[in-house]
């Protein structure tokens, strides 16, 4: 096989001893690897189909996320960076722009506007520290899923941000909010079979979610610390019966047992509750 050929070739295309020989050639990996993220960036008929069909602000009337088209999803693969494109905004110097909604930054969550060009998003290289990782599209969003489709795979509580769905309740949301937004900040600390294992901890010993709310005082402090070693040793002497059935403790607790209505310990509205607003 020429040299050239498999320089040119996205990771689809490589056969295994290809692969094998890829995956022990940093020159060769990095070049298959960028030629696998410009072919996600490259505008198919469907997207041109898309753009002709959705121009700019041409959904701003629909409510219903279930109704709102998407074209695309982008996303940062090194932390919570994502571009949602709903509409074509305009075509500037050889770039394409869009309209759409975005999350850059976790305190400030998402917000509609103009996104980058599709080439600025393209172009973007994180640089050594992270292996030369470039943004990426998400395949698994095809052009015309709803924004209600994608947003469910991505960030559920995105629709709120965006103000297109309400929250099912309406007193205590100060402290609903910030009990929320204190367990996001600590299961983002640890692995999901670690944060299972505290609220099952939390369950057992202290009886009810509520106390699980006031996890400050057990687990996490304001210097951001976490002792992992108390809930390591705790469960070498108590059994652990695994995520699945946590969760499901979790799902079936008595409501009077909750501490807070309708909110659960992961930080969001329980997901068999949620979108009943639609």
């Amino acid at each position: 096989m020429p040299e050239k050929q498999l320089w040119e070739k996205t990771q689809d295309e490589l056969t295994e001893d290809e692969r094998i020989l890829v995956e022990n050639n940093d020159n060769l990996y990095l070049s298959v690897y960028n030629n696998t993220v410009d072919r996600m960036f490259e505008i198919t008929q469907e997207m041109k189909k898309f753009m002709a069909d959705y121009p700019y602000r041409s959904q701003d009337e629909i409510r219903d996320p279930k109704e709102i088209k998407v074209m695309a999803h982008f996303f940062n693969p090194a932390s919570e960076q994502d571009w949602i494109v709903t509409e074509y905004y305009d075509t500037q110097n050889g770039e394409h722009y869009f309209y759409g909604c975005a999350r850059l930054f976790n305190d400030i969550g998402w917000e509609w506007g103009v996104l980058p060009s599709l080439e600025e998003l393209k172009s973007i290289n994180l640089g050594p520290a992270f292996g030369y990782l470039r943004l990426e599209r998400d395949l698994s969003v095809n052009v015309g899923d709803s924004l209600y489709e994608t947003m469910m795979g991505i960030d559920a509580d995105g629709l709120y941000d965006l103000g297109l769905m309400e929250k099912p309740y309406e007193k205590d949301i100060s402290l609903i909010d910030m009990e929320k937004m204190k367990l996001q900040a600590f299961r983002d600390m640890v692995d999901e079979e670690t944060y299972y294992k505290c609220v099952h901890y939390m369950l057992q010993e202290k009886g009810t979610l509520e106390d699980f709310f006031d996890y400050d005082r057990y687990y996490y402090d304001r210097e951001d610390s976490f002792d992992e070693n108390f809930i390591d040793e705790y469960y070498e002497t108590h059994e652990f019966p695994g995520i699945d059935q946590v969760f499901e403790e979790i799902v079936n607790e008595p409501s009077e047992n909750k501490g807070i209505e309708n909110v659960s310990p992961f930080g969001r509205i329980m997901e068999k509750d949620f979108g009943k607003e639609l």
